[in-house]
């Protein structure tokens, strides 16, 4: 009769063993209570023998116990490391963007800007405003545009960005060497990731289109908006690499897209406007924009006036510009047509 009860006891024990354990919602603690009623039964029935088994499994229910809270406090740790991570980082939440200033005072110096989604480091408070650091930008920015330590924001904002490492680089319409080119865009550019699930391919956003480029030409990684410097933001470097981007793009009398197809001052008024200068539709007009210089005088980002055309100086005796329905948007000599003008917009 004692070794029916040992038996039937330890098949129970057993089965109380693989509630607390398996995937039952029955936790090890109360497993370890119906053990401690089987124990009874044990003791009474085999003396030494029972409590041996009682001993075995009550050893492995708090072994288990254990393991639970150690992988429980471990996952704990790394919500908190990962908090900690984006304690200090902050979002900008403006229409378009926000200043950053030398010092905690709207009558400081600009030295450079947020727009909308771009992140800092905060590394300190101020009278309502926050010191921060975004990218190579460092300042002062109103509290009020600012959201931070808001992780689930955060997450939403980073992306992923394909930065092109040949000099040109044929966007497709398709994942395929066969479909058609939509635009080329230049060395160090970055495009926005749309998805990386097609194999050899990376599906990008470019300005107001999307479309294909060969995963071998670009490396992608995570990437957040960051601070512009003022130079950044209002320099005829910043215009010329942004107008480089449409090369290839067709030409289109009377057009303003830089995508689907513009005319000379169209080009040029397009890629200003990007930089929030509002510019004429009209190449005899271009020729009394901004500040005159001289042709040897000339830096990226000037616009090169020629009789009934116009294009954007980018350094080294070249312009870019919408040249013809048949040549589309290229890159060429400056000296390609008789100079009448050259006209400086940043300063």
């Amino acid at each position: 009769m004692k070794k029916r009860k040992i038996r039937l006891a330890a098949c129970l024990l057993a089965g109380s063993m693989i509630i607390g354990m398996g995937a039952s919602p029955v936790s090890a603690a109360e497993t370890a209570a119906q053990m401690n009623g089987l124990s009874i039964v044990l003791n009474d029935a085999q003396g030494t023998e029972g409590s041996a088994l009682v001993a075995d499994v009550q050893a492995t229910i708090e072994s288990s116990a254990e393991s639970e809270a150690a992988e429980s406090e471990t996952a704990e740790s790394e919500e908190q490391a990962d908090d900690q991570e984006y304690a200090n980082l902050a979002v900008a939440v403006v229409n378009d963007y926000v200043n950053v200033r030398s010092a905690a005072s709207t009558d400081s110096e600009i030295v450079g800007r947020m727009e909308n989604s771009a992140v800092a480091v905060v590394e300190g408070e101020e009278n309502g405003w926050y010191q921060i650091t975004s990218g190579s930008v460092s300042g002062y920015v109103l509290a009020e545009y600012l959201t931070v330590g808001d992780r689930e924001l955060l997450e939403s904002v980073r992306a992923r960005a394909a930065t092109v490492q040949a000099q040109f680089l044929r966007v497709r319409s398709e994942a395929s060497l066969d479909a058609s080119v939509r635009m080329l865009v230049s060395e160090g550019t970055q495009l926005e990731v749309l998805d990386e699930n097609t194999e050899g391919w990376v599906h990008v956003q470019v300005s107001d289109t999307d479309g294909y480029v060969s995963a071998d030409y670009v490396t992608v990684e995570d990437m957040y908006l960051y601070a512009k410097t003022q130079e950044e933001v209002s320099s005829g470097t910043a215009v010329v690499s942004y107008a480089l981007q449409f090369v290839g793009n067709p030409y289109v009398w009377g057009g303003t897209s830089l995508t689907n197809g513009a005319d000379c001052s169209g080009f040029i008024m397009s890629v200003y406007a990007n930089f929030g200068v509002s510019l004429p539709h009209s190449s005899a007009a271009l020729r009394s924009v901004g500040t005159g210089v001289s042709y040897s005088e000339a830096q990226p980002g000037d616009i090169i006036c020629y009789s009934g055309h116009v294009a954007l100086y980018i350094g080294n005796g070249q312009v870019v510009h919408a040249a013809n329905e048949r040549k589309g948007i290229i890159v060429s000599s400056a000296t390609h047509m008789d100079i009448i003008a050259v006209r400086r917009i940043f300063t």
